[in-house]
């Protein structure tokens, strides 16, 4: 239960917004808007409420709303570019990043988002190059260090990601994103224990931390052990409670897809096309259509097996080696 101020609705709006309650705060906000139309500040924090619920087309109306009354707020600008760029509008997400830049040329959320805008454009190069404009800003701030690890990790610098992902935890030893980084890595190294050991690092500073029980599911499907990963994106999705979260979601269903549980992959599929814009929405549709071709031939006796002879083999010769982990795992879920 959110413990609610006696002030104005607009701050029981920020209350809300921060306890995740987006829908209630949005109606928070429209009954201080109500009084005070041009208030861009309540303006600005409905476009984030929108964007935490993955509505983005009625996120950037507000923003734009917001920009119309002070089109100089840096903090503006940068909420339409993180929401442009959940929709993959990349190139005009880098638009809303550089007028903010402009505006305040310290502002590490302009060049954070800018940065990240570029990953996604495969531009990893030319991420690194602002990153390191913000890196001369502040050399110890958390978000900077983080995304140079992720773009040294795109370009296969994997020793440079993870000396950047350690400086983070220099800073704080219980930072989950640097250990859920350095995971990655490992894992893209092809070095699968020492990535459920990062994970599972992770879940003994915080058992309902969510990223870590999705990130040590994929791990299992990559190690062709889909109940194991199934089991993972359970106790995720337990802990999430009902509320929506895409990467649970995209992951369970291919887990449910490798385990031939197609009605159930394409249910949650149809979930992340209602929810989603962009991208995310267009690939939740294809990935819909290639279910249902798999479908089609598993009724007809033409679908092949889903895990190789060999894979299965070798997933199963390394059950002993992955003991712990895989313990610490199932006792959770």
């Amino acid at each position: 239960m959110v413990k609610l101020s006696d002030n104005n609705a607009y701050k029981r709006g920020q209350e809300l917004l921060d306890s995740g309650m987006c829908r209630e705060a949005i109606a928070q906000f429209d009954a201080f808007l109500a009084e005070q139309p041009d208030n861009w500040k309540a303006i600005n924090s409905k476009g984030f409420a929108f964007q935490k619920m993955s509505k983005y087309t009625e996120a950037v109306e507000c923003f734009d709303k917001a920009l119309a009354i002070n089109p100089k707020s840096v903090e503006v600008l940068n909420n339409k570019g993180v929401t442009l760029s959940m929709r993959g509008l990349y190139k005009e997400a880098i638009v809303c990043f550089e007028q903010a830049f402009a505006t305040d040329p310290t502002s590490l959320e302009a060049l954070n988002g800018k940065a990240i805008a570029l990953q996604h454009m495969f531009l990893f190069k030319e991420a690194l190059d602002v990153l390191q404009q913000a890196y001369s800003v502040d050399p110890k701030h958390p978000q900077t260090l983080l995304s140079i690890a992720v773009t040294l990790q795109k370009l296969k610098q994997y020793e440079r990601a993870i000396g950047y992902f350690k400086k983070v935890l220099s800073l704080d030893k219980t930072n989950v994103k640097a250990w859920n980084g350095i995971g990655v890595t490992y894992q893209l190294m092809g070095d699968n224990d020492s990535a459920l050991k990062c994970f599972t690092k992770i879940l003994n500073i915080d058992s309902t931390e969510i990223q870590a029980w999705i990130s040590i599911g994929f791990v299992y499907q990559k190690m062709f052990k889909f109940k194991d990963a199934l089991k993972c994106y359970n106790k995720a999705k337990n802990l999430v409670d009902g509320r929506y979260h895409h990467k649970l979601y995209d992951g369970l269903a291919s887990c449910l897809t490798k385990l031939s549980e197609f009605d159930q992959a394409i249910e949650i599929y149809k979930h992340i096309f209602q929810r989603e814009e962009g991208k995310k929405k267009w690939d939740a549709q294809r990935s819909i259509k290639f279910v249902n071709k798999l479908k089609r031939k598993k009724a007809i006796g033409m679908l092949p097996d889903v895990i190789p002879a060999d894979a299965a083999a070798a997933a199963s010769s390394t059950d002993s080696d992955t003991g712990g982990n895989k313990a610490a795992v199932g006792d959770e879920a």
